[in-house]
This record gives C-alpha cells, sequence and structure tokens, in this order.
C-alpha cells in the first residue's frame, strides 16, 4: 500500500477512495506485512474499482484528504473521530479478530454503548464458536502479547490476577482506578491469598518500576511472567482496568472486574472505587456464576466483529464500509 507524502497526491480526485490514516506504530506494522488483513481490504476494494490510499495520521496530506466528499477514511491508531465517512480499525481483543467501527477503538467505541442481550444469541452457535476459538487459543497460548510457555497447572492458585497496562492519556482518561489501587485494595482485602501481578510489554520504565515498587509492600503479592493463560487458570479472579488480557479471562469463563471505561463492561463487574473493588472480589465469583460466557463472546466477535481468515470477510467488510459511506 502507498504511502502518501505530497500534498498534490492528497487533494480531491472527484472519485471514489479509501484512505487509511495510520499512526507510526501501525505504520511500521503495515510496513512489515505483519497483518494480511490491509491486502485483502485493498484487493476488495480494487475489485470494486476503489483507490486504496495510506497516509500518515495527523500530516498535512492526512488533514487535506479529509475534505474530500467522496473519500471514505479508516483510521489506524489516534483519538476517537467521527464523521461521516470515518470509520476505525483495530484489533479485538482476541487474536485473528478485528473491529470497524465508528466512533472509535477500545473504551471509545460504539460496542460500549451496544446493548448486549444474550436472549437475542443462539445458544448452540455461540456455544460452538466459542469452543472453538477458546480451545484453540488456549491449546496454542495464543495472546496478542507473547507469552511464556505454558505451565498447565503448576502455578500455585491466587485470589487474583491483576493485569496492568499502559498509563497513556487513553487509559488516563478512562480509568476508575489506578493500577497502584488495584493491586493496594486486593493485597489488602485478604492477606493470606496470593495475589498475581502481570506487567505489560507497553508500559513505560518508569510504570514498570512503580508498580515493582508497590508489589515490594506486600508478601502475598507476586509479579509473574507467566502465560495470561495459566495466571488466569490459577486466578479466582481477574483484576484489570480494560486490558485485553481481561476479555482473555472471558475464554475460561472467570469472572473479571474492569475498573475503567470498558469496551467488554457487558460481561465483566465495574468497580469504580476501592469499595467497589472489595466487594467485587468478595461476591464476584457468585455474581458471574451463571454469565452466557458463550452467548457474549460470540456477540462481540462475530457480531460486531470481522475474521479475515473466513471467505465471507470481504463481503462483510465492503457492506459495513458501504453502509457507513451512502455508496451504491
Amino acid at each position: 500500500m502507498e504511502l502518501i507524502s505530497a500534498s498534490c497526491k492528497a487533494r480531491a480526485t472527484g472519485t471514489r477512495r479509501v484512505i487509511f490514516h495510520a499512526d507510526d506504530a501501525w505504520l511500521a506494522r503495515i510496513n512489515s506485512g505483519e497483518f494480511p488483513i490491509f491486502e485483502q481490504i485493498k484487493s476488495a476494494l480494487l475489485a470494486k474499482s476503489v483507490a486504496c490510499q495510506l497516509m500518515k495520521h495527523g500530516s498535512k496530506p492526512a488533514d487535506l484528504a479529509l475534505a474530500d466528499p467522496v473519500a471514505a477514511h479508516i483510521m489506524l491508531g489516534g483519538p476517537a473521530l467521527f464523521g461521516p465517512r470515518i470509520l476505525h480499525l483495530s484489533q479485538a481483543p482476541i487474536w485473528g479478530f478485528w473491529y470497524l467501527d465508528e466512533l472509535g477503538v477500545g473504551w471509545q467505541s460504539s460496542l460500549r454503548l451496544s446493548e448486549f442481550d444474550s436472549h437475542l444469541i443462539d445458544e448452540e452457535r455461540a456455544t460452538y464458536f466459542f469452543n472453538g476459538v477458546s480451545g484453540y487459543m488456549l491449546r496454542e497460548n495464543v495472546s496478542l502479547e507473547p507469552q511464556e510457555h505454558r505451565m498447565h497447572g503448576a502455578l500455585q492458585g491466587a485470589k487474583a490476577t491483576v493485569f496492568c497496562q499502559a498509563q497513556d492519556r487513553d487509559t488516563a482518561d478512562a480509568a476508575y482506578l489506578t493500577a497502584e489501587e488495584m493491586i493496594r485494595t486486593a493485597a489488602e482485602f485478604d492477606t493470606t491469598s496470593t495475589i498475581y501481578v502481570k506487567l505489560s510489554l507497553d508500559q513505560s520504565k518508569d510504570e514498570r518500576r512503580h508498580v515493582m515498587a508497590v508489589t515490594q509492600d506486600y508478601p502475598n503479592v507476586k509479579l509473574s511472567e507467566a502465560s495470561v493463560h495459566d495466571l488466569v487458570e490459577a486466578s479466582d479472579l481477574v483484576i484489570t482496568q480494560n486490558a485485553a488480557a481481561g476479555f482473555e479471562a472471558l475464554m475460561q469463563k472467570c469472572p473479571v472486574i474492569t475498573c475503567a471505561k470498558s469496551p467488554y463492561w457487558h460481561a465483566t463487574l465495574t468497580a469504580k472505587t476501592r469499595a467497589d473493588l472489595r466487594e467485587a472480589l468478595e461476591y464476584g465469583t457468585l455474581a458471574m456464576f451463571d454469565f452466557p460466557y458463550e452467548k457474549y463472546f460470540y456477540w462481540s466477535l462475530v457480531k460486531h466483529g470481522f475474521e479475515p481468515a473466513k471467505d465471507v470477510f470481504a463481503k462483510r467488510f465492503l457492506a459495513r464500509l458501504y453502509d457507513k459511506t451512502m455508496w451504491r
């Protein structure tokens, strides 16, 4: 996909085109060929005689292209942005699935504002899908971040695992509790129970140092580099702000406590205060005992997401794009 860096090439041409607006991280990923989805989209668009271009988010050519009354725009990274022909493409919390959203990504997406009604989801289809996806991901130790080899039950049982994440502006704007508050609350809730803490590769050195310093205040808190799947398996509950690891925990039907605005809050207990978190630690397992995890997985990843590996991907992607742009 050609990177447009000259303003003269970004001006309106009077013909349909789809422009990807990518930040530096996404530009590097696209150039590396890490994700085949972009070539799949490009091929699907070319079959419809629609040009496909790539621009750096926030650059002069990108800002100029946004004024094109015919072009459609797909944002990769960057803040939420709404417009008549703007969509946001992002990875879902489960590897191999993607979202194409009108409002933004993560907690700023329309998914957070959508209503989950389990009665509208076919149980047989949902169960088949859930078992297939979760079985593969857990068996092959697949995650969005690289994981240590599975230990399969070797970890000591724990009351909870706290999954940390980078404290960028996006996370800070959504957070109810900080990583320190989550760790201290969990550690002090039951000083005789183990609490695991897993750092994220996206965290800065200062963030990692701070979390490590907090964990040293409690003998029952253990930093762990174990696979996210092993940590979930060993824990009664999972605590996170809105990290992808929290969604991954749903594959093992582990109760999750989210401490920030989250796109998957429908399947979790939400703690807005430390008192909320203590209550969730006390009653979370019972409260989520009969939650329909299979149906939620299907609702989030199939009804709202896309799987590029499926033959129907191009058809579904184009249908969503044309519906947004009102192209005929």
